[in-house]
């Protein structure tokens, strides 16, 4: 099955396949495969997110938003602007001083 998913052109979106895969079909007939517990990264694309099931029960996980247009650094389950800030939540988070 093939849906349309009215989504703003200015957002991000990130999907997450949960369960199947799915192709998210773009412009010119490209497709790009999302297989089960992968996640596919979308930026400003248009009007709608269009994706096409690619087996029964498959299960999938949509978030969207405006571009941060700022660094991204990840590890664990912190999630800041630089490698010093993600050190310092670390070091917060195991002496006790971690603000939550």
């Amino acid at each position: 099955a093939v849906v349309d998913l009215p989504f703003p052109k200015e957002y991000n979106c990130i999907v997450f396949v949960r369960r199947g895969s799915i192709d998210i079909l773009g412009e010119n007939d490209a497709k790009r495969n999302v297989g089960a517990q992968a996640v596919a990264l979308t930026q400003n694309n248009g009007d709608a997110l269009r994706i096409q099931s690619k087996e029964p029960n498959t299960s999938v996980l949509i978030m969207g938003g405006l571009p941060l247009n700022e660094p991204i650094a990840a590890r664990g389950p912190f999630v800041m602007n630089t490698q010093e800030e993600i050190m310092q939540a670390n070091i917060d988070f195991h002496s006790g001083n971690f603000v939550r």
